[in-house]
């Protein structure tokens, strides 16, 4: 408080100082400056009427302390007081004699930064059309401030000095009796009326806090036991199932409004795993549920709390699992297509082989049967490659390095392998473009397009064609591979990339391929940061687009 009070009365007392000085100084100012304005009009006229009498020669013997200068119509210094005119620069250009060639009169006024000082100009055009002018030089308010910086500082120490005498006594004064009041056993008759209301709220308060200090004990104690593990969601009720805390996720878990009173915990949901597991905590049991809320799954545990083996209470925690379930759904998906997949190639060699053991198969047709083995037993080996070579993409567990590929060069390659096939389907390749590098695992690039090719060739028509594009838009690469194909129904593009989703599973397991395809060229150009589109009309073709973000230089 007496600091409060020292600042209070030490601010008062320098802005009052400050604000007179600042005052007295503009008037001041504002009076001389008036003053000085005049008399240098005067100077002016006084000194132009001897200059047209006279001329030149009424300069001779010429004493002022103003400084003069006469030029010509034109700017020329005919005769300055203080300078040499021969080696002073033409004052066309000046505001004030500009204004007076122009109107008669002109006026202006300059400040010098390093000395503090301010020119005034006062210029008359005369009879010939010649201007006179007459400068005086004043200080600025600054430098007349500065000038009083000493006595102000003075008077300033003096006031802070006053305030600090005069702020310790009224503290003292007001705080003696503030310090004398017993917290615990206030008394109510104090000397100050003001502070009455404050005494007997406090002797109140202290009534009810030694009420409820017990009480309050206890619930810090089941409090500090049932928080100890929170992490989301969070419900505390006790033993009766009325609920002591909550915390805000568990509202927006649950989706029920701020409870305004004690509730109990079934308002919270009444849903079947939400009830069994807080039954069976409330035995003394700890419980796990899933619940499922909308789109959302989560992990429900609730756990008793107790207190020499009793119950006092439990604690529901509500844990968000929902990517968890949707990993295992995939997961069990997964396994399910592969052991699909897997198991119609292994039918058939499982067949043929025991047609085999069982003799019964012509010699002449062995080799037939023996070519049918070799091509599901290479369908198979097709399958777990390229499921172990996405496992190891979802895993980041890519052991290749990434290095300069020429897309170009990328896709004449893969054209040169795909020659053979695209002839027996009467399918013609083309490439157009031009070289683009960029930074990735040439393996899995080279692999990513021969994918998009072999699609282009397996779903396209007889005499079709398939176009590879290489482009650089910018600071990006494009790959692009267009064909004139059988298309993709507009509601199954959003669907082509998962695994093993096939848009006609009868003519896609005609034509061989494991369903993984897409899949691996998806999760490849993620890898590499890049970017798939697709484009398609059933009965026109497709057109798969693959956008690296950033090129290198050639």
């Amino acid at each position: 408080m007496k600091r409060s009070i020292f600042k209070g009365m030490l601010l008062v007392s320098v802005l009052s100082l400050l604000a007179c000085a600042v005052l007295i100084m503009d008037v001041l100012y504002g009076y001389f400056d008036k003053q000085a304005n005049e008399e240098l009009h005067q100077q002016a006229a006084s000194i132009a009427r001897g200059v047209e009498s006279a001329g030149i020669s009424y300069f001779d013997g010429f004493q002022t302390p103003e400084r003069v200068t006469w030029m010509t119509a034109a700017g020329t210094v005919i005769y300055d007081s203080q300078a040499d005119v021969s080696q002073m620069e033409n004052h066309s250009d000046r505001e004030e004699f500009a204004e007076a060639r122009d109107t008669g009169v002109g006026e202006a006024t300059r400040y010098s930064s390093t000395l503090a000082e301010k020119t005034i100009y006062y210029a008359l055009r005369l009879e010939d059309g010649s201007v006179l002018r007459v400068s005086q030089t004043q200080y600025t308010v600054l430098t007349m401030l500065m000038g009083l910086a000493t006595p102000v500082t003075i008077v300033l120490l003096c006031g802070m000095l006053l305030s600090a005498a005069l702020s310790s006594a009224v503290v003292k004064r007001i705080v003696k009796p503030i310090n004398a009041i017993n917290p615990e056993q206030p008394d109510l008759d104090a000397d100050y009326e003001e502070i009455a209301p404050l005494l007997r709220k406090i002797h109140t308060q202290n009534q009810e806090i030694a009420d409820q200090m017990q009480t309050l004990k206890k619930q810090q104690e089941e409090f500090r036991q049932l928080t100890a593990h929170m992490r989301e969601g969070l419900l505390v009720a006790d033993s009766s199932g009325q609920v002591l805390s909550w915390n805000q996720a568990v509202l927006e878990i649950l989706g029920v409004p701020e409870p305004s009173d004690t509730r109990n915990i079934y308002e919270f949901n009444r849903s079947e795993p939400f009830r069994l597991a807080v039954e069976q905590a409330l035995a003394g049991q700890p419980a796990e549920q899933v619940l499922s809320l909308g789109q959302r799954s989560y992990r429900l545990l609730a756990s008793p709390v107790q207190e020499q083996e009793a119950v006092t209470g439990i604690m529901v925690l509500l844990l968000d699992v929902t990517e968890q379930e949707h990993r295992e759904q995939l997961r069990r998906e997964f396994t399910s297509n592969v052991s699909h997949e897997m198991k119609t190639p292994l039918t058939a060699i499982h067949a043929i082989a025991g047609m085999l053991v069982q003799d019964v198969i012509e010699p002449k047709d062995v080799k037939k049967f023996a070519g049918d083995i070799y091509h599901e037993s290479s369908r198979m080996i097709a399958l777990v490659n390229d499921t172990l070579r996405l496992s190891r993409m979802d895993e980041q567990a890519v052991t290749e390095q990434k290095e300069p590929v020429d897309l170009y060069d990328l896709a004449e390659a893969v054209i040169a392998r795909l020659r053979m096939a695209a002839g027996e389907k009467q399918v013609s390749f083309s490439l157009t473009g031009t070289h683009v590098m960029v930074s990735g695992v040439y393996s899995m690039l080279e692999e990513m397009l021969y994918n998009l090719c072999d699609n282009g060739i397996k779903y396209n028509h007889e005499q079709g064609t398939v176009t590879v594009s290489v482009l650089a838009a910018g600071r990006e690469g494009v790959l692009m591979v267009q064909d004139t194909g059988i298309g993709i129904p507009p509601e199954d593009q959003d669907r082509i990339f998962e695994r093993f989703y096939r848009v006609d599973k009868s003519h896609s397991r005609a034509i061989g391929g494991t369903g993984l395809g897409l899949s691996i060229v998806k999760h490849t150009a993620a890898y590499h940061n890049a970017q798939v589109q697709v484009s398609s009309k059933p009965g026109e073709g497709s057109t798969f687009t693959v956008i690296f973000p950033e090129t290198l230089e050639c």
